[in-house]
């Protein structure tokens, strides 16, 4: 039981007017599911911003799960889009990594508005191995973070959503074990080592992540699901791998993906920065994977937004549901009339061909200004069924 929960829940409860036909679950599972829908289903990852909207600033979060929650669901009633994202930041993704004594240098907190920076944990592939067959995520569970903040911070928004008779979802996010293999040393380390370093020690490498990431779904399974988790994001990585690496290795994330879907009813998949058509090619073929959270294509392919977001949706028929727009950067930097527009051009190239969710390739950076969320939940909001 949860204060802060029971405080929305009485102030929300059967006091919300009804936006469309449908509620907020039932438009985004309809999407999901390739059905029709009564509006354009928007759930953008706030994540960040939804910390400074509710007055608060990320060091006085950091150690508080009542405001964190708090936060969530205060910009969630202000706003109403379609769904809650869970609150997660770096630390609670590698923090039972790190000795207790060692996490202070670890991670850098800047500004009130600014992203927690981290610095890698391991520097050489021989030490990011050894992290995992020492099993230090284990040694150094207790007392970190993912266990004091992450899981309930998470139970509080669940209990939210079940007192509230499921009329929103939470989503929550999990990292693949390609997600894990880059953050843990960094991105363009690892893409370094994936040419300078025998075949076969990546291939043990990633092998170790994956059975790390797998032991981990057990603890969602046990947690989220049994307290009422439906909805997933499956943070993948390999971001700026080319397609013989996707070809190699890409299918750690594929075995992960593949215990997710049974664990959760609607599995999605997040690619953000520039996205290579193989990495979507290869995705959309996984099933299992109800929708694909999408970014820019990638910087060789001389595209206009709406032949990407037609192209993405003319692979995605019939197998999942697209999920874009406007980019990050546009809802951070733009006029609330260009996300209007992107939003629509969005929609318009994608429904032609499959259903549409509008979600930016990525997180919504804190410092968008309120005018421009706006927009991109108005923009959806168009009544506009899809077929």
């Amino acid at each position: 039981m949860s204060a802060i929960v029971d405080r929305w829940v009485r102030r929300l409860k059967g006091k919300l007017a009804p936006i469309g036909e449908m509620t907020h679950w039932q438009r985004l599972a309809a999407a999901l599911d390739l059905q029709r829908t009564d509006l354009v289903p928007v759930a953008p990852e706030l994540d960040y911003w939804q910390i400074t909207h509710a007055g608060y600033s990320h060091q006085e979060i950091y150690h508080d799960v009542d405001k964190t929650t708090d936060a969530c669901l205060k910009t969630w009633a202000e706003l109403r889009p379609d769904a809650i994202w869970m609150y997660v930041d770096i630390s609670h993704q590698i923090e039972h990594f790190i000795p207790p004594e060692q996490r202070p240098k670890h991670f850098i907190h800047r500004g009130p508005q600014d992203y927690l920076l981290f610095k890698p944990i391991a520097e050489t592939l021989d030490d990011a191995i050894a992290l995992y067959e020492q099993r230090t995520f284990e040694k150094y569970l207790e007392g970190s973070r993912p266990v004091t903040h992450y899981t309930p911070h998470m139970l509080q928004l669940l209990e939210f959503q079940e007192k509230m008779d499921r009329q929103v979802p939470i989503i929550i996010g999990i990292a693949t074990p390609t997600n894990y293999a880059e953050t843990i040393v960094e991105v363009q380390r690892f893409l370094r080592w994936m040419v300078t370093e025998p075949e076969e020690r990546i291939r043990h490498y990633l092998n170790l992540c994956l059975e790390e990431r797998l032991a981990a779904l057990d603890f969602y399974a046990e947690f989220a699901v049994r307290n009422g988790a439906v909805f997933c994001c499956a943070f993948g990585g390999a971001r700026t791998w080319g397609p013989q690496h996707l070809e190699k290795f890409g299918d750690v994330d594929r075995i992960f993906v593949e215990k997710a879907a049974r664990i959760f009813p609607y599995l999605f998949w997040h690619i953000c920065g520039h996205n290579l058509p193989q990495a979507l090619e290869l995705v959309s073929g996984w099933p299992g994977i109800k929708g694909i959270q999408y970014d820019m294509p990638y910087y060789s392919q001389k595209l206009s937004w709406p032949e990407w977001f037609g192209r993405v949706a003319q692979l995605l028929a019939g197998k999942q549901c697209a999920l874009n727009a406007p980019t990050t950067q546009l809802a951070c930097h733009g006029t609330p009339e260009q996300i209007r527009g992107m939003v629509s051009e969005f929609i318009d190239a994608t429904t032609p061909h499959t259903t549409a969710c509008v979600m930016p390739g990525c997180e919504i950076d804190s410092f968008t200004p309120l005018e421009n969320v706006r927009a991109i939940i108005s923009a959806a909001r168009t009544p506009r069924p899809q077929s």
